[in-house]
């Protein structure tokens, strides 16, 4: 049977919510259809199974935000823009209106998307789930292999649901049979171990079905395989194993003490150790699959930004959303989620949104040969450099890891066949570039985001780009190695016994871009917290605006000191129009808040509601 995924929302049987559009769990089928209807027939059976895929791009209200990640999903600024990676033009919905004040208040429309909307398009995914695991096996005409097939994305898509969940909120109810009216609704918070061991347990079932990447027809393109339900699985390890979920909740009483929270019981060092093992373990299994079966590999710099559009199945993805093509003037969100410098069109989105790097996130590259340019900042922010290098401020984007330029579009770049031009003339600064204005619409940074826009869509152009979301590719699975391998056994212990250190794997990222020196920027960090650092910075430049940052620094528990400090940008000025010449100026653009209570997002208030079993999060 053939079965194109379908990502638009199906109509044949939906389910509503308890009580209006916020409820926990859906009951009442659609009187468009009967349930003896589509669960006798395969057809209208297979519909209703592909409408779980809708649950993933969950929005019952604004079009364009997303529940489980893409560009412009809080409120139509990217969720970076809520790192310290990025900052949001956009002041009336977006991270500038609600995550970075400290506003999280699940009224707020941009908050609520990160909020309340993951919770309620996870739940209702995981009873469609539910509802075809319970059905599959007597619906007539399906093939052992269709009714395999469908046990198995079920399951896949019901344990991915589950771990966005948990990584948002802690432990929560797993749900795992379809439920009615009848049922006792009073739900209560499972352990985030035990929704861990649930999660796993999905994802070792599903893979018994699933296809390899490179044996998946076109037409089921976005569908879960293999390699993706072992993604999930090495990913949720490792969520698993970091300092959020294994040590005490602490959060400030605001008095310069703290108060510990204990949620559940925090793990040993034993415990904790053997956590990080075991997610070493599953990044390593997919590692050796992906060898032994040629599924994936890294691209080179010559092809990457060919991973984030143009090409959907490359060999670096392991799973990504479907989202299609878009060009030009069918993208105009995109030119407010990801600015980008054509005549007139580097623009915020008429000042809805744009979102841009950061001057934190380009202190962040390294130079050219692996060395740390800035080793710190001074108390008026000034940037402390470091003198063993080549660095200068007033040149500080040349000789850098060459990532930069693949993600930052700075003053002067050639882009679209002409300069980049983000400056004021210093002499009279009402005379300022095509791509720079006092104004919301332009750029706040001094910078333009270009990993996540097709150079090819431009003004006047028919060009159509395929855009890549991507959840999982293989770069992420490296690096999920290399962090659990140094929290287990240091940056050169080989304690699984294959080869393969921390260290070791590292370089293989740090060092792909360099093809002609295989060891030209290995890593100099010596003990494990040295390591740490070095790998949570290549983690940031690496998949900066594909929300990564944020659960990175979350799950360390590291918000306060990373989240709610100054962001900053630059402010350049022409000097000289002949010869042309520029002045570089650091300045600081916001102080953000984030307060300790954060690392756990609040149950929504609707829910706790409902169950007085379902206890909230400490501080909210």
């Amino acid at each position: 049977m053939k079965r194109l995924i379908i990502y638009s929302i199906v109509t044949l049987i939906s389910f509503t919510f308890f009580s209006c559009e916020d409820d926990f769990l859906d009951k009442r089928e659609s009187d468009i259809l009967t349930s003896e209807q589509v669960f006798t027939d395969p057809v209208l059976f297979q519909k209703f199974h592909n409408d779980i895929y809708t649950y993933l791009h969950y929005w019952p209200g604004d079009w364009a935000c997303q529940s489980f990640g893409g560009l412009g999903r809080i409120a139509y600024s990217s969720f970076e823009g809520a790192s310290d990676l990025a900052e949001a033009s956009r002041s009336v919905a977006g991270t500038n209106a609600s995550f970075n004040l400290g506003n999280w208040s699940q009224l707020a429309f941009g908050a609520k998307v990160e909020l309340i909307w993951p919770w309620e398009g996870a739940y209702a995914g995981i009873r469609r789930c539910n509802v075809v695991l319970e059905k599959v096996d007597s619906v007539p005409g399906l093939s052992t292999d269709d009714i395999d097939g469908f046990k198995s994305e079920a399951l896949f898509l019901r344990a991915f649901f589950h771990f966005e969940l948990i990584k948002r909120y802690g432990g929560v109810p797993y749900v795992t049979k379809s439920l009615t009216e009848k049922d006792n609704l009073n739900f209560v918070r499972e352990p985030y171990d035990t929704c861990v061991a649930k999660i796993v347990n999905d994802l070792d079932a599903s893979i018994k079905h699933l296809p390899m990447a490179s044996a998946q027809n076109n037409s089921d393109f976005g569908r879960p395989t293999i390699g993706a339900a072992m993604a999930l699985k090495a990913k949720t390890l490792l969520y698993a194993a970091s300092p959020l979920n294994t040590e005490p909740y602490a959060i400030s009483s605001g008095s310069g003490g703290s108060d510990l929270f204990f949620i559940e019981e925090p793990n040993t060092e034993a415990e904790t150790t053997q956590k990080w093992i075991d997610a070493a373990q599953a990044a390593y299994e997919l590692i050796e699959y992906a060898e032994v079966n040629s599924q994936y590999q890294l691209l080179d710099s010559a092809h990457y930004l060919d991973i984030f559009h143009g090409d959907a199945k490359n060999s670096e993805v392991i799973y990504s959303r479907v989202d299609g093509s878009f060009s030009f003037s069918g993208a105009k969100a995109f030119t407010g989620w990801i600015s980008f410098a054509d005549v007139g069109a580097s623009k915020g989105y008429g000042g809805s949104a744009g979102t841009y790097p950061t001057q934190n996130l380009i202190d962040m590259y390294e130079m050219a040969d692996g060395s740390i340019p800035i080793l710190g900042y001074n108390g008026d922010g000034s940037p402390i450099i470091n003198s063993s290098t080549t660095y200068n401020d007033q040149q500080m984007w040349e000789n850098r890891d060459p990532r930069l330029k693949l993600t930052a579009l700075c003053n002067q770049d050639m882009w679209q066949d002409r300069p980049v031009e983000i400056w004021f003339d210093k002499s009279n600064p009402t005379i300022s570039g095509s791509e720079m204005k006092d104004a919301q619409d332009y750029t706040t940074t001094g910078y333009l985001c270009r990993k996540m826009w097709p150079e090819e869509l431009r003004q006047g152009s028919t060009a159509s780009v395929y855009m890549n979301w991507i959840w999982f590719r293989y770069a992420d699975v490296i690096l999920w190695y290399a962090e659990a391998m140094n929290h287990a056994f240091g940056p050169d212990g080989d304690g699984l016994g294959n080869g393969v250190t921390a260290r070791m794997s590292l370089n293989k990222i740090r060092n792909r871009l360099n093809p002609s020196n295989p060891h030209y920027r290995d890593v100099s960090a010596s003990t494990k917290e040295e390591f740490l650092e070095r790998l949570l910075n290549e983690r940031a430049i690496e998949f900066v605006y594909e929300e990564q940052r944020w659960w990175d620094i979350i799950r360390y528990k590291r918000g306060v000191e990373t989240f709610g400090v100054p962001i900053y940008g630059v402010r350049i000025y022409r000097t000289s129009k002949n010869p042309l010449s520029f002045e570089i100026t650091r300045r600081k653009l916001e102080t953000r808040v984030f307060k300790d209570y954060m690392h756990k997002y609040a149950i929504p208030y609707s829910e706790i509601e409902k169950s007085s079993d379902l206890k909230q999060n400490p501080g909210w």
